[in-house]
């Protein structure tokens, strides 16, 4: 794949399509990510996929979605997904 970028607005564009950058999706951190999973256990996911490795869980929360991948007992991300309808 041959990319020469002219400008930042290219080269962030061609990171979106490629799928690196995905500008509707944030990793929660730190106390953020311990005060939304509270909240998380209380819901029902609505979908869960377990691929051997790594169980995710998705949720609805208020107007955004949450993908909670389980890792290890203690060991999880949470991503807050963005309605794209909404920007």
């Amino acid at each position: 794949m041959d990319f020469k970028a002219k400008t930042k607005e290219e080269a962030y564009d061609f990171l979106v399509q490629a799928g690196i950058i995905r500008p509707n999706e944030r990793t929660l951190e730190g106390q953020e990510k311990a005060d939304m999973w509270l909240i998380l256990q209380f819901l029902e996911a609505y979908k869960s996929t377990n691929n051997q490795r790594f169980i995710t869980e998705y949720y609805k929360y208020g107007d955004e979605e949450y993908q909670v991948t389980f890792f290890d007992e203690d060991e999880y991300d949470i991503v807050e997904v963005k309605n794209k309808t909404r920007e």
